[in-house]
């Protein structure tokens, strides 16, 4: 969100209503202003605020929801944020929208047979003051009517906000906010079972960020065993003094998956993150080792990388370390622990200087230097 809007509940309202020249009192009802309130705290308060979330989007994806009726007129503007709440109404934030926009709308309203009613809102305790300004032609929000349909629109300062109530479209409104998995990850990466979809969100590119509600205790293992069933790769997890998991990432290819337990819910990162590439100007001089799978290659400040890979079994670095002897490097420091078994071990030859680091059984460390003539 490029700001975030607190709500304001005023317990006790009085609304004027002005209609045409004529004006009536009527009052918002106190569970319209819950609802907006409850809407707002769900999004403003919720696991996350990107692009999508559930009923809640921002930016790029804020647009116009397909399932309004044709029968109510899109409004003109830059619309920032979209808010849905299931069952009430769909709150639309706008920006850069002018006083002329708003006019040629509500002209376009009448001449479709709407109904305006200009509100002025008078706090409890504060003078009225409401027909000064009626005289001035101001008011605080719009209440739009036709048949089944109705809204609310406020503006002022370049923006706006536009509530439309789906009592009036329910049943297309119930559908189209329906959260389902996400087409392009089916026969990719299933489903948690038991775990009803609460958010749904982009992530990354090409990503999604997903949020379900846990049915019971065991959905946790029962999907990190079907995670595994599918061909995906632990990388890691992290489990609290309970022996509950809080943080689980998980891969399959250039897939991965990090998923976050919190409270009865799942938070769930799915995003696209190819597997490094061993540098192909070593290829000739410095080979990759086997069966050692490249997680991370970073530069370092000389241009040299630093590169990490993941070993299947306990030989790897031996082997390793083998293979670079056999190629004409020659041992200069070696660290090793009680058991004879390899944990630093320093190597070059006329160009290169290469450090090998066992950091964990998961994790072997390959630095690469080049030595300065």
């Amino acid at each position: 969100m490029n700001e975030c809007r607190f709500p304001i509940l005023v317990l006790s309202i009085i609304t004027l209503a002005i209609t045409g020249c004529g004006m009536q009192q009527g009052s918002m009802g106190a569970g319209e202003a819950q609802d907006a309130t409850q809407m707002l705290n769900d999004a403003l308060h919720g696991e996350d605020t990107s692009g999508e979330i559930g009923g809640f989007q921002f930016g790029e994806d804020a647009k116009w929801p397909e399932y309004i009726p044709e029968a109510i007129p899109v409004f003109p503007g830059e619309i920032e944020d979209v808010l849905e709440a299931p069952g009430s109404h769909i709150r639309i934030f706008y920006s850069e929208v002018s006083d002329s926009q708003i006019e040629e709308y509500l002209a376009l309203l009448e001449v479709e047979g709407f109904l305006l009613e200009f509100r002025i809102h008078i706090q409890e305790g504060f003078p009225d003051n409401s027909e000064e300004r009626r005289l001035r032609g101001e008011y605080d929000d719009v209440v739009i009517t036709k048949d089944k349909y109705h809204m609310t629109l406020s503006h002022g300062d370049g923006r706006a906000t536009y509530d439309i109530y789906t009592s009036g479209f329910q049943e297309d409104a119930a559908q189209a906010m329906i959260i389902k998995w996400p087409e392009d990850l089916v026969g990719v990466l299933p489903q948690p079972a038991r775990c009803e979809l609460v958010s749904l969100s982009p992530y990354g590119e090409g990503g999604y960020h997903i949020s379900c509600d846990r049915q019971d205790d065991a959905v946790d293992q029962d999907y990190l065993d079907l995670l595994a069933s599918e061909g995906f790769q632990i990388e890691e997890t992290i489990q609290n003094s309970d022996g509950e998991y809080t943080f689980i990432r998980v891969r399959k290819g250039d897939l991965v998956v990090n998923v976050s337990p919190i409270f009865s819910y799942y938070s769930m990162d799915v995003s696209l993150q190819p597997l490094p590439d061993w540098p192909g100007v070593f290829d000739d001089e410095i080979p990759k080792p086997k069966r050692c799978e490249l997680e991370s290659l970073i530069p370092s400040v000389q241009g040299d990388p630093h590169i990490i890979c993941i070993p299947e079994d306990d030989r790897v670095l031996q082997d390793y370390v083998d293979v670079l002897l056999d190629l004409g490097f020659v041992e200069q420091h070696k660290f090793v622990n009680q058991e004879g078994e390899i944990q630093t071990i320093d190597l070059e030859t006329g160009e290169f200087q290469i450090r090998l680091f066992l950091n964990s059984p998961d994790s072997l460390s390959v630095s690469v230097s080049r030595i300065k003539s």
